[in-house]
């Protein structure tokens, strides 16, 4: 099988996936939630339905590929469109700490496979595998080479492999990747008739006092998600999302838990160590994947250059947060792209609703 290559710069990254990945994934269901079940039947042959039943299911079940937060529905139909060869089922967590996707694919293995076969065969595709990250030294967890007689295929090479995963996706005729919560999503929907209403939700970090994966109710705050796991000690930052790509955020009782919520990770810093001035070791330039230059780029952030910007290609940046992770003075380089980013995306949406409006070119 021609599975999917990734080549480039990044950085190896210490993984600190457990004890978090070998432990048991537990349900925290909020009680109250209301239980919503399909108009559609539960089926128990997949051979029983056509495949446009098949993106029926997930069309009404409401399931968003935790990948990209784009309905499942939509990417069976466009991969059945192009009528795409391969399907993937995506476990890669190639953050350190994050394995919502390789612990459920390792403990719901079962339905796991039932919702990739599904996929297969709503899209008419001839092969699939699921893809986990091969540069996983640090696990107790033993990664088995099938599961339910689907390989289980590795992928290698520095961070940010899954990002670079993404963009091959999108530019691939042949190769649908699709994130294994969505396809355990996928499964219940068809055999059990059920609407998505829970994510898959890595807690961790120095902070948390039992690291583990848990299937959370859609809605929930990170702070509860926090205190299921509980607190050793008192954190100085809270990260929603992935390690290096997440956002962080200072009131957890305001921030709900969202199927493309990858992780809660809770850590105690020095300050100390942090916001030291850029010494310009250019270690963040040798580990760019993007052969950019963060440090000049994050220096004409600050100076408003945007001519600068973008002849340096900004727009390539992946926000992959290497740059962050690699630099000894512990800059923010990739919040502050990431920031200025989403400023100018706001400040360029305006415009055009103001050319709307005023009817000017």
């Amino acid at each position: 099988m021609k599975i999917l290559r990734t080549t480039g710069g990044g950085v190896y990254l210490q993984q600190y996936k457990e004890p978090a990945l070998s432990r048991q994934v537990v349900s925290f269901i909020n009680p109250s939630a209301p239980v919503s079940k399909l108009s559609l039947p539960p089926v128990e042959e997949l051979e029983d339905l056509e495949p446009e039943q098949i993106i029926q299911y997930a069309r009404e079940a409401a399931i968003v590929d935790e990948r990209d937060g784009r309905p499942l529905w939509k990417k069976l139909n466009a991969g059945r469109r192009r009528k795409m060869e391969i399907v993937l089922g995506d476990a890669m967590d190639d953050e350190p700490y994050i394995s919502s996707q390789l612990g459920p694919l390792l403990h719901f293995s079962e339905q796991a496979a039932q919702g990739l076969r599904a996929a297969v065969r709503a899209v008419g595709a001839q092969q699939m595998a699921f893809v986990v990250y091969k540069n996983l030294t640090d696990l107790s967890t033993r990664i088995p080479k099938s599961l339910d007689s689907i390989p289980v295929e590795r992928l290698g090479g520095k961070y940010p492999v899954e990002i670079r995963a993404n963009k091959a996706d999108k530019d691939s005729k042949e190769t649908l990747i699709l994130g294994v919560c969505s396809l355990i999503h996928l499964a219940r929907a068809i055999h059990q008739g059920e609407m998505q209403s829970t994510c898959f939700v890595t807690v961790a970090g120095n902070c948390v006092a039992n690291p583990q994966n848990l299937e959370v109710s859609l809605g929930m705050t990170a702070h509860q998600v926090l205190e299921r796991c509980g607190l050793s000690r008192d954190p100085t930052r809270v990260i929603i999302g992935g390690s290096m790509t997440g956002i962080a955020v200072i009131d957890t009782d305001k921030t709900l838990v969202s199927p493309v919520t990858r992780g809660v990770l809770a850590f105690l810093e020095d300050e100390k160590e942090r916001r030291y001035r850029c010494i310009r070791c250019g270690r963040c330039i040798n580990a760019c994947p993007q052969g950019l230059n963060p440090m000049l780029i994050n220096k004409a952030i600050k100076l408003r250059r945007e001519k600068i910007l973008e002849e340096m290609g900004l727009d390539r940046c992946i926000g992959c947060g290497t740059c962050s992770y690699v630099c000894p003075a512990k800059e923010e380089i990739a919040a502050d792209i990431q920031r200025y980013q989403a400023q100018k995306a706001a400040k360029s949406q305006e415009e055009e609703v103001l050319s709307v409006e005023t009817g000017t070119p």
